[in-house]
C-alpha cells in the first residue's frame, strides 16, 4: 500500500481528485491532497470539497488533505516551485502524483509556466496527468 499524491486546484480539480480517488480505491491506497492557495482570499472550502468528493467516488480510502497559503510576495512563479518541492519532498514515498493538464494557448505557455511542467522538471517522482 502506497500514497498518492494529488495537486489539487484549479481548473477540473474535482475531476482529478475522482481519478485519483478511484485508483487509490482499486490498489488499495492513501491519498495525500496538497492544496496551495494562490490568493490570500481564496474562499473554496477544500476539506468540505475533497470530503464530499471521496464520499461519492470512493468512501473508505484514508486521505490527508494538507491546505498552504501563498504569501503576497510568493504570488506567481514561485507558487509552482511550492508544488514541486512538496511533490518532491525527498522524506515522502509517493507512489506517483496526479494532476490536471490543462490546455493552453501558445501565449499562455511562454508567459504563464504552468505547475505540470514545475512537476515533471523536478524527474522525481512519476506523474500521472488527468485531462481537464
Amino acid at each position: 500500500m502506497g500514497t498518492i499524491f494529488v495537486a489539487y486546484g484549479g481548473e477540473g480539480r474535482e475531476s482529478v481528485l475522482t481519478f485519483a480517488a478511484e485508483r487509490a480505491r482499486e490498489a488499495g491506497d492513501d491519498l495525500y491532497v496538497y492544496h496551495l492557495r494562490e490568493l490570500v482570499d481564496e474562499s473554496i472550502d477544500v476539506r468540505g470539497e475533497v470530503e464530499s468528493t471521496l464520499d461519492r467516488t470512493a468512501p473508505g480510502v484514508d486521505a490527508e488533505v494538507a491546505v498552504e497559503s501563498a504569501d503576497d510576495e510568493e504570488a506567481g512563479p514561485s507558487t509552482k516551485g511550492r508544488l514541486a518541492e512538496v511533490a518532491a519532498d525527498p522524506e515522502r514515498d509517493w507512489t506517483y502524483v496526479v494532476m490536471g493538464d490543462v490546455e493552453r494557448g501558445a501565449v499562455e505557455r511562454f508567459v504563464l509556466p504552468s505547475m505540470t511542467e514545475a512537476v515533471l522538471e523536478t524527474r522525481a517522482v512519476p506523474v500521472l496527468l488527468v485531462p481537464v
